[in-house]
């Protein structure tokens, strides 16, 4: 069963056009069975559990914001052994996002490039399919990604959703939507952040931090990083994804996804764990796909692990995968919990 999916069904599905086999994936998704009878149990699986965000995570490896735009695919995804769900980006208003082709794989990397431009059904449709699951008490932790602007409009998402969702995340950038974020303006951040936490006090609160490319930048992230912890928010999302020139994407460029992206990734979480101290929790998304990636970035100081591309390439089991992969290392090198990995706080 291991590799049914790598050898057998993702063939298939790479016949299809990447955002139709994505569609399909979602719709599969979408009820409980068959996956309830099937969920994957990794031997030795309490090793991993891990404290962040001030939950007790089954596991660090959780889904990433953009498999699943709108939570209609959390009862499935709930079955598969994420440590924790993101769902979203949720936009303020339905949005049909860019024009197609607007995804693409690179199956030689195992990478994606996409300019999905946030499709999303709006805020009102995704609010009322979060308060019917959370109707369900689901056990998975599930965090409601937001993307808008300015002060208001983030409020008012936010509001709507804490009442359905365990945490909250701020994207502040969209690579598809805007153009790069050189200096974000720590006073406007500030600002959102002051309003959010006399709004939701008990959130947990997450900021998707913009990429950087120079030192100038890096600066300007570390102190974005240091008001998140100031507000006390639960975590800090690292966003391991860039644009790339794509002639085959509707508008010629793309964000690059997948292994291409890891080791960039990996320094970053390096480098901001170095400055945070485990004061914050760090969530690193960007190129993990296997246990040694997963290693090496709890190695670094990311608590919680997003995937969302290796998901599409090793499958629905994706996580029982990378976890044995990963106890495995664990036993050779003697460490005997997840927490151990993490760096020495202070």
């Amino acid at each position: 069963m291991d590799l049914a999916y790598e050898r057998m069904l993702r063939p298939l599905l790479f016949r299809l056009d990447p955002e139709t086999a994505h569609r399909l994936g979602q719709f599969a998704l979408r009820r409980e069975f068959p996956w309830s009878l099937a969920r994957p149990r990794t031997k030795g699986r309490d090793r991993l559990a891990i404290e962040a965000a001030g939950w007790t995570l089954a596991s660090p490896i959780g889904l990433a914001a953009g498999f699943d735009k709108n939570g209609d695919a959390v009862p499935g995804l709930r079955h598969l052994g994420f440590g924790y769900l993101t769902v979203g980006s949720i936009l303020p208003e339905p949005s049909a996002g860019h024009a197609r082709p607007r995804l693409i794989r690179y199956p030689d990397t195992e990478a994606m490039a996409n300019c999905y431009g946030l499709p999303s059904d709006g805020l009102d449709a995704c609010a009322a399919k979060l308060k019917r699951l959370a109707a369900r008490r689901l056990r998975t932790p599930l965090i409601a990604n937001i993307h808008t602007d300015g002060v208001a409009s983030y409020a008012s998402c936010a509001a709507a959703l804490a009442p359905y969702a365990d945490g909250i995340e701020l994207a502040l950038r969209c690579p598809n939507r805007s153009d790069h974020i050189a200096i974000y303006p720590v006073a406007d951040l500030d600002q959102l952040l002051e309003t959010l936490r006399r709004q939701l006090p008990d959130t947990a609160l997450f900021v998707k931090l913009p990429p950087y490319a120079d030192e100038r930048e890096k600066a300007n992230r570390l102190e974005l990083v240091e008001r998140a912890i100031r507000f006390g928010l639960a975590g800090v999302t690292i966003q391991g994804n860039w644009t790339i020139a794509e002639k085959r994407l509707s508008r010629g460029q793309g964000s690059l996804s997948g292994r291409p992206t890891f080791a960039s990734n990996l320094a970053a979480v390096r480098e901001i764990a170095a400055v945070a101290k485990g004061r914050i929790a760090i969530r690193a998304g960007g190129g993990v796909h296997s246990g040694e990636d997963a290693f090496q970035m709890l190695a670094a100081g990311a608590s919680m692990i997003d995937i969302f591309t290796a998901f599409v390439y090793r499958g629905w089991n994706v996580v029982a995968k990378i976890e044995s992969e990963l106890l495995d290392l664990m036993d050779q090198r003697g460490i005997a919990r997840a927490p151990d990995l993490l760096p020495k706080a202070g």
